[in-house]
């Protein structure tokens, strides 16, 4: 008789786990709170526009690689389209002149030299280090809990890597920035961010550049909807149960083994295994009250910074941008003036200009996305009063369009739609502690840590995706459920087997979009 999992939450975690499940003989059942699946891995349609949640670039695009495998077992390389970005960012310089940085680290190095001659040896050792880091693969078929001998003679070959790792760790995003003398530079290489982004460790930037100059971090046409979609329907043909609108308020327990859930309206289910890939804090304080926990786990969610949540204010634009070349994050737009969010002034957005995807926007239109860091409490509780909320909301996007019309002139009076989603929205829609869309931030001192993905003292559960996997993303989403299901295979005493679909399926679409507000 086939063993059962029960999967809390419908995100790419849930899906790549109830696949996986699926391929090793097991009955899956996923149970999401939202209307449609992939949890934040999301986009939702205003006015004949598409409003992508998640997307700029994804790691696993490039054939051959171990996590372009991964994204051919859940059904979706095979049918994706993908965009390879031959630019990271778009900066304004102090001369009115577009500054288009390459990803590309020869052609990064040539054009910084230009731009910064004085910081000639700092820049040669930045392309030099992200020339190295795009020859790394990290290892991602199994995790660490089942490694054997022959897997530790093979992570020998990680050895530079994580000499690598050692020396970039060191320092952040913000100290490394400092190093430059030219302030295009310094910008740049504090992630382009005045937020607590400038606070990860620098290492990224140059893992960053390696993948993307290696051809690796395409944008996957379609954005997190299809990618989503395409999980989701690999899912079903393997013939896993999805119940939508389903939230989950208790995980059963019985003599400290996991044995099922409750859902909100009263309804039990059993299974013999439960993986929450739901969001962590919700699963352990609320789903099991607090009671299997340790002074590791209390430490990280006291203490453990997140990633800041965003706002999002998203505009429909019946106008191109062939001004401003395609990049992975768009264009840093510096504002005229602060504009007043949520307690501090905001001087810059990130401005992702999606002109390079045709499926999100009519011919001759654009969507527009401006993204800022932003404070959870101030939200939440502004939230309280919905007409306050709302108009703060359209503050703000008038605010930002006001801004767009002094860079592209002409700007307001081609929009035809606008949107502004905040941390309060990813809490309704998601469920995320706090609206954080990554987790747990990576810092200095947490880059290499995790949690585990067992409770102390509960039996028959697992807890899969970015909460205990920091750093989170779509890769480490579907690496983190792939991982579970392995380790249950382990205890089952069944041997793991990944397959690839064995027949190309009609494309997934979608009729139903999320965030309403």
């Amino acid at each position: 008789m086939e063993k059962s999992i029960i999967i809390i939450g419908g995100g790419l975690t849930g899906l790549a786990a109830g696949c996986y499940g699926r391929m090793n003989g097991y009955r899956t059942k996923i149970f999401e709170m939202h209307e449609i699946a992939g949890g934040v891995c999301t986009g939702w349609k205003r006015k004949g526009y598409t409003i992508d949640g998640a997307m700029n670039w994804l790691i696993g695009t490039k054939p051959g690689t171990d996590y372009n495998r991964i994204w051919q077992e859940l059904g979706a390389a095979q049918k994706w389209k993908v965009y390879n970005h031959n630019y990271y960012i778009n900066l304004d310089g102090a001369d009115g002149n577009l500054i288009t940085v390459p990803v590309d680290p020869d052609l990064l190095q040539q054009k910084l030299i230009e731009i910064a001659p004085e910081d000639e040896v700092e820049i040669r050792k930045f392309c030099r280090a992200a020339k190295k880091a795009g020859r790394i693969e990290m290892p991602v078929d199994k995790p660490r809990e089942l490694y054997n001998l022959l897997d530790a003679l093979k992570a020998v070959k990680m050895l530079p890597f994580l000499n690598f790792m050692r020396k970039w760790t060191r320092v952040t995003a913000s100290e490394y920035g400092a190093r430059f003398k030219n302030p295009v530079l310094r910008l740049l290489f504090n992630m382009g961010s005045e937020d607590s982004l400038s606070e990860m460790p620098a290492v990224t930037m140059p893992m960053l550049f390696g993948w993307l100059g290696s051809g690796e971090g395409g944008y996957v046409i379609g954005g997190a909807l299809a990618l989503a979609g395409y999980i989701e329907q690999r899912y079903r043909e393997l013939g896993g149960e999805l119940h939508m609108r389903s939230r989950v308020g208790k995980i059963l327990v019985e003599n400290d083994r996991a044995t099922g859930i409750r859902l909100a309206d009263g309804t039990e289910h059993r299974a013999d295994w439960v993986i929450s890939a739901a969001d962590g804090h919700t699963t352990i304080f609320k789903m099991l009250d607090g009671r299997y926990i340790d002074q590791k786990i209390s430490k990280f969610y006291k203490e453990q910074p997140l990633f800041e949540p965003l706002v999002y204010a998203a505009f429909g634009v019946k106008r191109e941008f062939d001004e401003i070349p395609a990049a992975l994050n768009g264009l840093h737009l510096r504002f005229d003036k602060p504009i007043p969010i949520a307690g501090r002034d905001e001087k810059a957005c990130q401005l992702l200009i999606y002109k390079y995807d045709p499926t999100l926007s009519e011919t001759g239109k654009t969507v527009l996305i401006a993204e800022l860091s932003t404070d959870y409490d101030y939200w939440e509780k502004l939230s309280v009063d919905r007409e306050a909320y709302k108009a703060e909301k359209e503050r703000i996007s008038d605010a930002i369009a006001a801004e767009l019309e002094k860079r592209f002139p002409g700007f307001i009076s081609k929009i035809e739609m606008r949107d502004l989603a905040t941390p309060v929205t990813w809490v309704r829609y998601t469920g995320n502690w706090r609206g954080s869309y990554e987790g747990w931030m990576m810092t200095k001192e947490s880059m290499m840590k995790s949690m585990q993905k067992t409770l102390p003292g509960l039996a028959g559960f697992y807890m899969a995706g970015q909460w205990v996997n920091p750093g989170g993303g779509m890769p480490t989403a579907v690496m983190s459920g792939r991982h579970t299901v392995q380790l249950i295979c382990s205890k089952d005493g069944k041997r793991f087997e990944a397959t690839l679909p064995e027949h190309k399926a009609a494309p997934f679409t979608r009729s139903r979009f999320m965030f309403r507000e």
